[in-house]
């Protein structure tokens, strides 16, 4: 039989076209009527659509309009939707929100904010995506959201010397009403040449109010965390967020797809048109511009859009020109002084003090309240604008230093102006409420650029407040970053697989540290200074980053202390969280600053040498400190402190440090969100324990910590008690430290448990010379230390430095009494007599006792003054150490 070839070829390209039209009416008919937006026809190869789709913005096109566009054959060579409101079926009356992604940064990024979600087929698992399959770096998420999202159009523009540099800069659009755009979908091609396709599921995820602005939280965290605003967003940016225009026209300057061509392009335009009319033809301006649009636009604009931005360019000249003239004309604007501060005060919500009396503007900005500080240089951009906005002049500084200062005093003689407390970070709200009650509600700021917080309360759960009214928080914009958005989604075990990251030993460590975690978001207490120490390799410096990320992100994670103490203090108050990194030795002065920074305390300093003025610091800070040893041994600094040890991470279990920082990004909004549960879960057992005595025993130094820590434990599922038994045994182990570093306190500790004395009572010269006695038999190089004192003189205030801790051992010391004769006494009490001390001097009496050259302590034997001759008390033999300590005693005396 023969075989017609002949009919072969356009047969099968009829049936590839019929399939063709098959597959691209199913995938038209999914968009229009499963999702139910209105869908246009496309070139997509080229990027153009057949009609304006302007009119389908706010217009739900008919099911008849629609399929007659299908007869037509207008869907043949692609399609678009149009993002926004959804006119029929199931999802009609809510909006399809577009996440245009289109490099591989932008997924990075994106896919960072959804946790476990690590690549786009498993988040295509939960919600609608598309790619096309030749450049997995582009994709399209779409989501069903209650409410539409702010348009996003690119995170600023982006000079480079090198396409891969530009891949930094995640290039992410967000639209989701009409007038935001359309997007090119499946099952059209690309102009790259492949068709886009759905990935996995062709069910979008429908977000609910909350959602949605968590969905827009989590993206604008994207744009903030690379410092930049969308071109649309909030209104457009501001003058500083722009590429400055001598970049502009540098060789090697380049700005991609998704990155504000257009506004680049028209800025070129604008400066060429100013700078060359008269000199150049017009034409001649237009073929540079468009030279300029071929070698740096990458890829570069069609000419229609060319076109576009050309007659834009004009336009805006020509109406600046007319109002230079009438100015030139008319003369420039003129304000004075009375009527400049009138418009401030306008705009301001009010003007205040805080807890020091520092002046205070409440000013509203686009859509949100900012507390700025009245001297501070933001104010003062401020005023520099609205100056220039009524002028069109710049005020000079001299100008602007009494529009300030005028302001101040006005403000100062105001019978009516409100002294508000600003917190860092965190907050407690309504500070004069009944504590009794324990009604609290807790405030954390986020440090974004729209001043959102977040507010924790036992009745109505945690919430992002994006229009908070009420001055709560000050910033130091220069030292916060913006904090990611939390989730309320999150897998059970969450904070478990958050507590792996760390190089905790034991089950106490853990448990420690969590409730430490916790408390930090907690305000008003003192928090307890962390301390970890141990060898190199134990991960201490991540952990601290780690800590400081979740609870205080900003420019340094870690500090040094500086060499002079106001610059410590400057740093305490500008930092909530202050972690000190690989520390080895911390002063006297130091130790006591920050002793008084964790309990809350204030610092004062002279503001100018020419004033008496001064300039002071109030603040109650979270501390930590790290290094191989402990960096102070002072009785009052490890009282605040929790002493938590690390061992070297062993070879075979080491990670990447990229690897740990990509698991901590992606767990870090997912524990953030655990973490503002559980303070609902604090707050509520508050509220329901009005009157229970947590700390029945006793209130150990840190009594507020140890309180709401035990709290904290039971909420997190521990055992009544758990927390408190775990941090008394740290406070005994701090209580050896301190005893352990003092050769006085051991000294003493061997006086009392050796000779099994009960009770002691002398002068502070005669028990100098005893304990000068046990030094000398026992550790003999300590009397050349500088722990040692030279005399008796210095004997009281080193006991008293020590007391509490000697207490816990069993041995009470009471100074400051006088005997019958009017000297002074020492008092000593042994509280357990047949306590035995557990401090390295005991185990060396034990080891010397075990040797056949020496014996135990000799109670008997004292030194002759300054000499190395030893006298015995009951007989008459004089000698040196060795020979004394052996020596068989007569016991008769000349």
């Amino acid at each position: 039989m023969v075989r017609n070839t002949a009919l072969r070829g356009p047969v099968q390209e009829i049936l590839t076209y019929v399939i063709m039209m098959r597959d691209m009416d199913i995938d038209t008919d999914f968009w229009f009527y499963n999702i139910g937006v209105n869908i246009i026809g496309s070139d997509t190869r080229i990027k153009k659509t057949f009609e304006d789709w302007g009119q389908w913005q706010n217009n739900s096109m008919s099911d008849v309009e629609y399929e007659q566009k299908k007869r037509n054959g207008e869907y043949i060579n692609g399609c678009a939707i149009v993002t926004g409101r959804v006119w029929r079926g199931k999802y009609e009356g809510k909006y399809l929100c577009a996440i245009d992604i289109d490099n591989k940064s932008g997924i990075d990024n994106f896919l960072s904010q959804w946790g476990k979600n690590n690549s786009l087929e498993k988040l295509a698992e939960k919600t609608l995506a598309e790619w096309h399959p030749d450049n997995r770096n582009k994709a399209h998420v779409y989501f069903i959201v209650e409410k539409p999202l702010s348009k996003k159009s690119g995170i600023g523009s982006n000079s480079s010397k090198n396409r891969s540099d530009s891949e930094i800069i995640p290039a992410i659009e967000v639209k989701s009403e009409g007038k935001h755009g359309i997007m090119f979908c499946s099952p059209s091609f690309h102009k790259d040449g492949s068709r886009y396709e759905i990935i996995g599921t062709r069910v979008p995820a429908v977000l609910n109010a909350e959602q949605s602005q968590e969905l827009e939280n989590r993206i604008n965290q994207i744009y903030a965390k690379y410092s930049f605003q969308s071109q649309q967003h909030e209104g457009g940016n501001g003058d500083d967020d722009k590429t400055p225009i001598e970049e502009l026209f540098k060789t090697d300057f380049e700005i991609y797809e998704n990155n504000n061509r257009s506004e680049a392009l028209m800025r070129i335009m604008e400066s060429l048109i100013q700078r060359l009319k008269g000199i150049y033809s017009e034409e001649k301006i237009k073929d540079m511009c468009h030279e300029w649009n071929q070698k740096h636009c990458k890829p570069p604009l069609d000419d229609s859009k060319f076109e576009y931005q050309w007659a834009c360019s004009k336009k805006f000249l020509q109406v600046n020109s007319i109002i230079e003239k009438k100015e030139s004309e008319t003369g420039l604007p003129q304000i004075s002084i009375p009527d400049l501060i009138s418009s401030i005060k306008e705009r301001s919500i009010e003007i205040f003090q805080d807890q020091i009396n520092v002046f205070y503007v409440g000013i509203k900005i686009n859509d949100h309240i900012e507390s700025i500080p009245l001297q501070s240089n933001r104010f003062k951009s401020i005023i520099r604008k609205e100056f220039f906005d009524k002028t069109g002049t710049l005020i000079s500084d001299e100008k602007l230093d009494g529009v300030l200062k005028l302001i101040e005093s006005q403000s100062m003689f105001d019978d009516h102006i409100r002294r508000i407390n600003l917190s860092l970070r965190v907050a407690k709200l309504d500070q004069d409420q009944d504590k009794e009650n324990n009604n609290y509600i807790f405030c954390y700021d986020l440090t974004t650029p729209k001043w959102e917080i977040v507010k924790v309360c036992a009745d109505e759960g945690w919430k992002i407040v994006a229009d908070n009214q009420e001055p709560i928080f000050k910033r130091y914009e220069n030292n916060s970053s913006p904090q990611i958005y939390p989730s309320k989604t999150y897998a059970k075990d969450i904070f478990e697989q958050f507590l792996k990251l760390f190089n905790f030993q034991s089950k106490n460590d853990i448990l420690l540290f969590s409730v430490y975690l916790v408390s930090l978001f907690i305000p008003d207490i003192p928090k307890v200074i962390l301390i970890i120490r141990g060898t190199g390799g134990g991960a201490k410096t991540t952990t601290f980053r780690m800590i400081k990320e979740i609870v205080d992100p900003g420019s340094i994670d870690t500090f040094s202390f500086p060499k002079q103490i106001n610059d410590l203090v400057q740093t305490l108050d500008h930092h909530y969280v202050n972690f000190f990194d690989n520390v080895s030795y911390i002063s006297d002065e130091v130790s006591d600053l920050l002793c008084r920074a964790v309990t809350g305390s204030g610092n004062m300093k002279r503001a100018l040498y020419t004033t008496d003025t001064d300039f002071i610091y109030k603040y109650k800070r979270c501390i930590g400190i790290n290094g191989i040893n402990l960096a102070s041994t002072r009785a009052d600094f490890l009282d605040r402190s929790l002493i938590i040890e690390v061992k070297r991470i062993e070879k075979e279990k080491r990670r990447k440090e990229e690897e740990i920082n990509k698991e901590f990004q992606e767990l870090k909004p997912l524990v953030l969100g655990f973490i503002f549960d559980m303070l609902v879960k604090v707050l509520k057992y508050k509220q329901e324990h009005t009157n229970e005595q947590i700390l029945k025993n006793g209130y150990p130094r840190m009594a507020d910590f140890a309180e709401w820590g035990e709290i904290i434990s039971r909420c997190l599922g521990y055992e009544d008690n758990e927390f408190l038994n775990a941090y008394y045994d740290n406070i005994a182990n701090q209580n050896d430290e301190v005893i352990e570093s003092s050769p006085v306190a051991e000294a003493l500790l061997l006086f009392m448990f050796e000779m099994e004395k009960e009770y002691w009572e002398g002068s502070p010269t005669r028990l100098y010379r005893e304990l000068t006695d046990i030094i000398d038999q026992i550790k003999p190089e300590l009397k050349r230390s500088k722990e040692w004192p030279k005399a008796s003189n210095k004997l009281t205030s080193i006991l008293n430095s020590f007391a509490n801790n000697l207490k816990e051992k069993g041995i009470e010391v009471i100074t400051g009494e006088r005997d019958n004769h009017g000297n002074r006494i020492i008092k000593v009490h042994n509280l357990r007599k047949n306590s035995r001390c557990n401090v390295s001097m005991k185990k060396d009496i034990l080891e010397s006792s075990n040797r056949k050259d020496s014996s135990q302590f000799h109670p008997n034997i004292h030194r002759i003054g300054y000499s190395d001759n030893f006298e015995c008390h009951l007989c008459p033999l004089v000698g040196d150490i060795h020979l004394m300590k052996s020596h068989i005693c007569s016991g008769q005396r000349l």
